[in-house]
């Protein structure tokens, strides 16, 4: 039995954007996709597929399920270091976990549990206090997941996008030597933002769903 991970999204407050500005995010959005996707292939060996549909909303495939709360991190962390001095960049994702029964080019036409888990989940997520979440076939995963993405929530929802750019640099896989050349700043600093983002508390939680989602799937 294989199972993956289906992550379905779509971006927060998105209608306040003009047309110009939503093409833009569209943009960032599709680079983000396509660079994420080839260097998970060619490093980690994962195969993702994503698509971007009706303007805000996107959805992705992922054929390690362990991966996908690494993935959401990344991209939260990577719209909010996109700074906007009028409208701060964010999404809601929700992670379904599940068998799939077809799949096709199109996501839009793919089906399985865990495209229906993860977009049933989407659709109340409006109501709930965390901006990621997670449906899985497991009560007990889902329980210990969701409870730890509320906590998470409030470490995310207060990041700034200088922490936040550090943020996606270091699940980037760059040392904190390697931030600082690309960002131009002292090491010090790289250090002083990742503290104040709770990398060390981000990092703890990411490796704990990994490692849960494993011994589920095993």
């Amino acid at each position: 039995m294989s199972y993956y991970a289906v992550i379905t999204g779509d971006i927060i407050n998105s209608t306040k954007f003009d047309a110009f500005k939503r093409d833009k995010l569209l943009q960032k959005l599709d680079t983000f996709f396509r660079k994420y996707s080839a260097e998970s292939e060619n490093e980690m060996h994962l195969k993702i597929q994503f698509e971007i549909f009706r303007g805000d909303s996107f959805q992705g495939l992922l054929d390690s399920p362990a991966e996908a709360l690494k993935l959401c991190v990344l991209m939260r962390s990577y719209l909010k270091s996109q700074f906007d001095s009028e409208l701060t960049l964010d999404a809601r994702i929700a992670i379904g976990i599940g068998e799939i029964s077809y799949k096709s080019e199109k996501l839009s036409e793919s089906d399985g549990e865990a495209f229906h888990n993860s977009g049933r989940l989407l659709d109340v997520m409006k109501k709930l206090p965390q901006q990621i979440g997670l449906q899985s076939p497991w009560p007990n995963l889902n329980n210990d997941i969701n409870i730890g993405l509320v906590l998470l929530e409030t470490i995310i929802s207060k990041w700034t996008p200088l922490q936040a750019d550090v943020v996606y640099l270091k699940l980037s896989g760059q040392t904190e030597l390697q931030i600082s050349k690309i960002l131009n700043i002292a090491q010090s600093s790289v250090n002083q933002r990742a503290k104040a983002a709770s990398w060390g508390a981000v990092e703890i939680f990411i490796k704990h769903f990994n490692e849960v989602t494993k011994a589920n799937l095993s």
